[in-house]
């Protein structure tokens, strides 16, 4: 009977106050990313019927590129206003403000300036265009409303719910649209940027907040703070996410890219809502502000992870060879061992990314950065092996093995500084393991 009462009473405790408001606002943005992932399902099955394999390889390469102009530009802003006392504050969230301004702009004329060399690098002469549209999006993004960071500081997840799903939902309606009359990879880049013009405008109703000239020289060195340590994680995580895509079209061709794209994106779907779990993760773990109290609910949080999502992880290996070929025709087939590798991938990738939400929040993001550089390494030293010898399928195994380094090197920091076990590094590997095994055992 003791035993019975203190099981509730740990269970109530953890179901109190910041802990309630967390998952409710875990399940607004299980809402909006149950929907999302919806839309973006039926838009990636439907897009890769009207499209061919060879469009998804060209946009997979110039969204990686974008992608890695905005993280090496990375000054975390957001977190840094999310997670300070004063964050909330005018001052602090006009400056916050134009400082986006300034990098969303930064990244746009960047990607504009190295399209042509790129594509002379890639021998891709139709990136130039592509990539040079697919700028404009950091620009317009920086432009929204300056108080939308409250949103997360109060956990208000309907809000952010909503402005996901239109944006979603705007950026499909207009790629499906074009696509059907045009066929062309223009379809996505032009669903993209009418996407991220409805998320700007939807930010000024959710956050009513005129933007208008301030700087706060406290402000930016209090966001800066963060920032410095933020920035460097990116700017070496940046090169760690997206050496597949940047480097792949010098070793597969454009249509094997586009297989591997399309594996990319389906996973890229479940890596989002992962993202947004974490994403309200580190907002609760923001507002404990005892670092005693937040290594306890990390440890917890971990430990139900492994124990209750990992092995649902590896169902999804297994099935996900199948999940490729119902919805995708005979062109796209090289996708699905890709597919159960990446989604392997995502196991060890989760739960790396819980332990950095608890790092960001204890602004200890430099030892995610060391493991990110020792990752990195392991990256470049597997890629100039495995893609050689295994074409796209040694482009996954790559990423898969770096991955795994990464969130063994980041447990491995997290045992030294606060005696962070490794018991859900190894529940993780062996649910991995045993789900690609029984798709090897089944192919």
């Amino acid at each position: 009977m003791t035993a019975i009462l203190d099981r509730t009473n740990r269970v109530s405790v953890w179901l109190s106050g910041d802990s309630r408001a967390g998952l409710f606002s875990l399940g607004w943005s299980g809402l909006a990313q149950l929907i999302g992932l919806s839309i973006r399902l039926v838009s990636n099955v439907l897009l890769a019927r009207i499209l061919m394999p060879q469009a998804y390889g060209l946009l997979s390469s110039a969204m990686a590129v974008l992608t890695t102009l905005e993280w090496l530009s990375d000054l975390g802003i957001q977190p840094a206003l999310v997670r300070h006392p004063r964050g909330s504050e005018a001052n602090y969230l006009l400056t916050g403000w134009w400082l986006t301004v300034i990098r969303g702009t930064c990244v746009g004329a960047c990607a504009m300036l190295i399209a042509g060399p790129l594509s002379v690098f890639w021998g891709q002469p139709e990136l130039v265009g592509v990539l040079m549209g697919l700028a404009l999006r950091p620009i317009l993004f920086a432009f929204r409303s300056p108080g939308m960071p409250i949103l997360r500081r109060e956990l208000n997840y309907r809000a952010l719910c909503i402005d996901e799903i239109i944006q979603t939902a705007t950026g499909t309606a207009v790629s499906l649209a074009l696509a059907m009359a045009t066929h062309s990879v223009w379809s996505i880049v032009g669903g993209t940027i009418c996407g991220t013009i409805a998320a700007v405008a939807i930010s000024y109703i959710l956050c009513p907040m005129r933007p208008r000239w301030h700087w706060d020289r406290i402000a930016a060195h209090d966001i800066g703070h963060l920032g410095r340590q933020v920035l460097l994680n990116t700017l070496v995580m940046a090169l760690w996410m997206n050496m597949d895509r940047l480097l792949g079209l010098r070793f597969i061709s454009v249509t094997e890219m586009g297989c591997y794209a399309v594996a990319w994106n389906l996973a890229t779907v479940a890596e989002v809502l992962m993202a947004r779990g974490c994403d309200v993760y580190f907002s609760v773990l923001a507002r404990r502000g005892d670092p005693t109290a937040q290594a306890e609910w990390h440890r917890v949080t971990c430990r139900r992870i492994t124990l209750f999502l990992m092995p649902c992880g590896a169902v999804a290996i297994i099935v996900a060879p199948l999940v490729i070929r119902t919805l995708y025709d005979s062109r796209y087939a090289d996708a699905r061992p890709i597919f159960a590798v990446l989604i392997a991938r995502l196991l060890i990738r989760g739960l790396g990314q819980v332990q950095f939400q608890y790092l960001l929040a204890r602004a200890e993001v430099n030892l995610a950065t060391k493991a990110y550089l020792v990752a990195l390494v392991v990256q470049a030293a597997l890629f100039t092996r495995l893609v050689p010898a295994y074409g796209i399928l040694g482009l996954a195994l790559a990423v898969l093995g770096s991955t795994t380094v990464l969130t063994g090197v980041q447990t491995w920091l997290l045992h030294r500084k606060i005696g962070y076990g490794f018991t859900e590094l190894g529940i993780t590997l062996l649910w991995m393991t045993t789900g690609l095994g029984a798709v090897w055992l089944l192919a």
